[in-house]
């Protein structure tokens, strides 16, 4: 999260200079008058807005964000399932497969059904 200003500046986007009337009633036990709160309420009536621009602005910026990411998402899918379909794994017949898997099952019992041990060990080689 960015940095904030500190409460007692304001400084719009297009300011160059710090205007802040009220500083010297900031962070004090002083209670403004009713002319000097109706000022206050004018003065910070522009900032409010700005904020609240800046505020629809993420909103509708974090919105396309979660688009553009969906959507590249959805390419990343649809890429990976269509470069899946020139693998070099699919060039190798299935006669010679079919040997493979053969051949790496045990002689003296059942086969296990641990990932690391054939047939499931070798089925490993074709899933990177």
């Amino acid at each position: 999260m960015p940095a904030r200003r500190p409460p007692h500046i304001y400084m719009s986007s297009g300011a160059s200079s710090i205007h802040a009337p009220f500083k010297d009633l900031l962070y004090t036990n002083i209670v403004p008058s009713e002319d000097e709160c109706q000022a206050i309420r004018n003065f910070v009536a522009a900032p409010i807005k700005e904020r609240d621009d800046l505020s629809d602005n993420i909103t509708q910026l974090q919105i396309v964000l979660e688009q553009l990411t969906l959507t590249c998402d959805a390419l990343f899918e649809f890429i990976d399932s269509h470069l899946a379909l020139v693998t070099s794994a699919r060039k190798i017949p299935e006669d010679i497969l079919r040997e493979i898997f053969t051949v790496s099952l045990p002689t003296d019992g059942n086969a296990t059904i641990r990932r690391t041990e054939s047939p499931l060990g070798i089925s490993r080689i074709f899933s990177d």
